[in-house]
């Protein structure tokens, strides 16, 4: 049996969830994915070119996942001298979770009043996805379906100013959510699925709710990721 690239698994998961990706979708998980789990550190200088050989992407959709890389503070671009990955401030998660709560609630409330019937489906099948890598423990899956929950979500939400606030929470979030989290935690993959099924039924106060218990259990995860940084510095 051959061996399956990351971009074919990529594109396999993609196919399994139904939705298309694009060239420079699929650059920015994959470039989001190696900054969460550390194969590109904080510091580091990336070259467009040997990104692009790396991932066998070509140049310009490796451009365009840096751009958005760079607007949601994953990498920094200074004139002259390069594009560099940032580093993760613990701290600031503080700052993302005063503002994250009531724009998710927010985004679960108008997803299930304006979803399509193509997009509940799409939230059923993550849901059932998000529950089987909760239970296996798959971090990699898991991190795939988040992230595609997240543009779904939005997508059905329908409001470009909820997309725009969000896109950098969400993308801080997901850093430091992955970053600390050694394999995947059940009951956290259990209450994100109960907000997806939620959203896939069309009930606003469900979702609301769902999204809420969802939001709790990260808010604990984060607290307590920080208070053991904080004792080990």
């Amino acid at each position: 049996m051959g061996m399956t690239t990351p971009r074919a698994r990529t594109a396999q998961a993609a196919a399994r969830d139904g939705r298309p990706l694009t060239l420079a979708a699929e650059a920015y998980a994959r470039l989001e994915e190696m900054i969460i789990l550390g194969r590109l550190r904080p510091d580091t200088r990336l070259s467009e070119q040997s990104l692009a050989q790396e991932l066998g992407i070509g140049r310009t959709p490796i451009r365009e996942a840096l751009q958005k890389l760079r607007e949601n503070n994953l990498v920094e671009i200074i004139p002259r001298a390069g594009v560099f990955v940032t580093r993760m401030d613990v701290r600031s998660q503080l700052l993302v979770m005063e503002v994250r709560r009531e724009l998710e609630l927010l985004v679960a409330s108008r997803a299930a009043r304006r979803a399509t019937p193509e997009q509940r489906q799409q939230f059923r099948k993550l849901a059932a996805g998000m529950r089987k890598s909760g239970e296996k423990r798959d971090k990699r899956r898991l991190m795939e379906i988040d992230l595609k929950f997240k543009d779904l979500s939005l997508a059905a939400a329908n409001n470009v100013y909820l997309s725009a606030a969000l896109a950098p929470i969400h993308a801080h979030s997901r850093r430091f959510f992955f970053s600390h989290q050694e394999t995947t935690d059940p009951t956290i993959a259990s209450t994100h699925a109960d907000a997806m099924e939620a959203i896939a039924a069309g009930s606003e106060e469900r979702a609301v709710a769902t999204t809420a218990k969802f939001l709790d259990a990260m808010e604990a995860f984060t607290m307590a990721a920080i208070a053991k940084e904080l004792t080990t510095q």
